[in-house]
């Protein structure tokens, strides 16, 4: 299993917002350069295919403007369903921080040769203050093998686990 479909189903099964049918889609949707937003990835792909009727998309509450192809729609549950243009794009930004710190890991595993002694570990920083789960890991030093790549299981509903992990590195280490 790759990171790509660790972080999709973990996304997935954490928020309840997708269907499991959906973790395919979510890994497929994770971009190898990350260089889009998911919301732009997530829109895209509600807009291709067969979209629902004006009528479907009056009793979800969507706009006769707004997009949700009938493939999109399957493959959201029923909590999605409050927000369902939404679903997707809170779902992948979630797999999205998950890939970006396992990047982020191997990464500084890279450097860490290099750096010798000056490489401390790995630096937990979390954005997402509202968390109580996230903010436990905030400030935390790890080594790669105990770096916390995948979210916690305890996350606050609708969190997108957004915390960051970098190389924590002692610049004057060499110094005498």
């Amino acid at each position: 299993m790759t990171i790509k479909d660790e972080a999709a189903r973990e996304a997935v099964t954490t928020l309840g917002l997708l269907t499991s049918k959906a973790i395919p889609t979510i890994a497929s949707l994770l971009a190898n350069d990350l260089s889009e937003h998911p919301r732009a990835i997530a829109t895209r792909y509600r807009k291709e295919g067969e979209q629902i009727s004006d009528a479907e998309k009056k009793a979800l509450g969507i706009r006769r403007n707004g997009f949700l192809s009938r493939a999109a729609l399957a493959e959201i549950a029923p909590a999605g369903l409050t927000e369902p243009l939404a679903a997707h794009e809170i779902t992948l930004l979630r797999a999205t921080f998950t890939r970006l710190r396992y990047d982020r890991v191997a990464q500084g595993e890279a450097m860490r040769a290099q750096l010798g002694p000056s490489f401390i570990g790995y630096l937990h920083d979390t954005l997402h203050r509202e968390c109580p789960a996230c903010i436990r890991l905030d400030g935390l030093v790890t080594d790669a093998a105990n770096a916390k790549i995948m979210p916690p299981s305890d996350c606050a509903p609708g969190c997108s686990a957004n915390y960051g992990i970098g190389p924590k590195i002692d610049w004057l280490a060499d110094i005498d």
